[in-house]
């Protein structure tokens, strides 16, 4: 039997019902949300793995044995003198948390669902405790394939659960664009915001729904006037979406964090957008709509080549200046777009099942109880993107033993 322990240590949320993440997102960042998929479905498991969660915040979660500890230490020792081998943690700790964990006799299991900062790409490959490194899309580990940290990476892909099979958009529906995501800046709402008034020119009836908030990752931010995102966010993307008196246009809603109930707006909409710069390293956002039967657009890169195909689930352009015409032709293209909508509900609703992914977590934590190393992945498609064909070479490079000295991309891009 595995002895697992997972670190639950979202901020965000407090005395909140997050046990039946099955029924759809209830309003968490996407890290936690995936955290809780994985308590639900390791359920199924318990002849396999005997998991035990350390919660910092007081919630009820999916998990059958889940114990609230004040600080991460405190969740270290329980975890230790719980008797569990191994742990699973988030990436993006800080340099005292690392430290921190150190001191403690457990093998780490990091889920990486943001990049890793060169400091933890030195530190995570050096340090011998940590056992696997698990990102979430195959782009995602092939943007280390020039680093040696590669040879504790391995690749399990976000699971989702789909909505009822009633909430796949039908053939007929209004011209609605709906945004999901954080209103923060590194979501880069802001740019379809700049292109709105474009998009309305050419299809006058169209409608913009935005689901999100500036809160989502951080419930103390300082709202603006309007109290969707932090004051200066706001003031740098409202312009767009005002008139001359300085009123929202009447195409534009915003609706706040939504739950299941976002996918009533899902079922009506026309077009999906998530983040049009791309810089997510999966999207759940872009699952849960193409999962509605909606084509999603966003720009060719990182994680989005994983969850969105390119002209058939959906449009991935290469310069952001495409972001309106894409959309216009989208809401105009009726054939395209419900082409692309069945299509992409094909591919969310059985691509990312849990029944898919869960064998590939139950074995990272045989091989990690087992003491076996990651398998080194052969990159296989996408070579265009983070400079992935460049990689490759300086993969080659540093398997010669006496070059392995030459330093990676990622220690080029720090000098």
């Amino acid at each position: 039997m595995i002895k697992l322990a997972i670190l639950f240590q979202e901020d965000e949320m407090e005395h909140m019902d997050l046990s039946h993440p099955e029924a759809g997102n209830p309003g968490v960042g996407g890290t936690a949300f995936c955290f809780l998929l994985l308590m639900k479905y390791l359920n199924h498991y318990q002849d396999v793995v005997d998991y035990t969660v350390y919660q910092l915040k007081e919630n009820l979660l999916p998990a059958k044995k889940a114990e609230k500890a004040d600080t991460i230490r405190i969740a270290l020792e329980r975890a230790v003198a719980d008797g569990n081998e191994m742990i699973l943690i988030r990436n993006h700790q800080t340099k005292e948390i690392y430290e921190l964990m150190a001191d403690y006799p457990l093998k780490y299991i990091v889920w990486m669902h943001n990049k890793l900062t060169i400091e933890e790409i030195r530190l995570l490959d050096r340090w011998e405790a940590v056992s696997r490194i698990i990102c979430v899309g195959r782009e995602m580990y092939d943007y280390y394939l020039d680093d040696s940290i590669i040879r504790k990476m391995d690749v399990v892909r976000n699971m989702f659960v789909p909505p009822a099979g009633e909430l796949i958009r039908g053939d007929e529906y209004p011209p609605y664009v709906t945004y999901t995501g954080s209103l923060t800046y590194d979501k880069n709402f802001h740019l379809l915001a700049a292109v709105w008034k474009e998009i309305i020119r050419q299809v006058p009836e169209a409608q913009l729904h935005v689901i999100g908030s500036g809160k989502l990752y951080d419930q103390n931010s300082v709202m603006g006037s309007m109290g969707i995102a932090d004051k200066e966010y706001e003031e740098l993307f409202l312009p767009s979406l005002c008139d001359q008196e300085g009123k929202l246009l009447p195409s534009v809603f915003f609706h706040g964090i939504m739950g299941e109930e976002k996918y009533e707006i899902y079922r009506q909409s026309a077009v999906g957008v998530v983040n049009p710069m791309a810089t997510e390293t999966f999207c759940l956002s872009a699952i849960e709509k193409g999962a509605c039967g909606i084509p999603v657009v966003s720009r060719r890169k990182n994680g989005l080549l994983d969850t969105v195909q390119d002209g058939k689930t959906g449009i991935l352009y290469k310069d952001v200046n495409q972001l309106a015409p894409v959309i216009a032709d989208l809401l105009v293209d009726k054939e395209k777009n419900i082409r692309m909508g069945q299509a992409a509900a094909e591919f969310a609703r059985n691509e990312f099942l849990p029944d898919r992914i869960m064998g590939e977590w139950i074995r990272i934590f045989q091989e990690t109880e087992a003491g076996l190393p990651a398998a080194y992945r052969k990159p296989v498609s996408n070579y265009d993107n983070n400079g992935k064909w460049v990689r490759r070479i300086w993969h080659g490079i540093h398997r010669i033993p006496f070059l392995k000295w030459i330093p990676s991309i990622h220690d080029l891009q720090k000098k």
